[in-house]
This record gives structure tokens, C-alpha cells and sequence, in this order.
């Protein structure tokens, strides 16, 4: 029961990280913004930013796999939505 608990409360603490970042990002990032994100498998990509698709950022080429929470780069700055708000 004690692991169970741990572990719902790390979820919660994680979408909390997660919607932060989108909150952040979503007041930072415009349309042909260059952003650099980690994607699977831990792999740098940097893509064109277009628009949202829900808490999805979707690149000028349609892919919409990209979460501001693995964002680490803007335009060349660094940037960490993770802990802003």
C-alpha cells in the first residue's frame, strides 16, 4: 500500500512538472521559434516550432511528438520550462 501511495504521488508531482512547462512554453514559444527537445531515445532533435496540438508541440513538418518538459533549447538560448511558471 506504502508503494502504491509513492507512486501516485510522484504521478501527481510529475503532471504538476509537466502542465508547468506547457504553461511556461506556451507563453514563450511562437510560430518558426528553433527548439531543441529530447526525444526517444534520449536523442537531441531540433526541429521548427509551428503550433500546439493540445500539451503537444507540432513541428513546421507535422510531427506532433514533442513535450516542453524535455525542451532544453530556444532559438540557440538555453531554457528550462521544467521550473518556471
Amino acid at each position: 500500500m506504502l508503494l502504491k501511495l509513492i507512486t501516485m504521488e510522484l504521478s501527481a508531482e510529475k503532471k504538476l512538472t509537466c502542465s508547468k512547462a506547457e504553461a511556461t512554453a506556451k507563453k514563450v514559444l511562437k510560430a518558426g521559434d528553433r527548439v531543441r527537445c529530447t526525444k526517444c531515445p534520449s536523442t537531441k532533435r531540433v526541429f521548427t516550432f509551428y503550433y500546439w496540438d493540445g500539451c503537444w508541440m507540432v513541428s513546421k513538418s507535422g510531427i506532433n511528438d514533442y513535450h516542453p518538459v524535455n525542451v532544453d533549447m530556444v532559438n540557440g538560448i538555453s531554457v528550462d520550462f521544467q521550473h518556471y511558471a
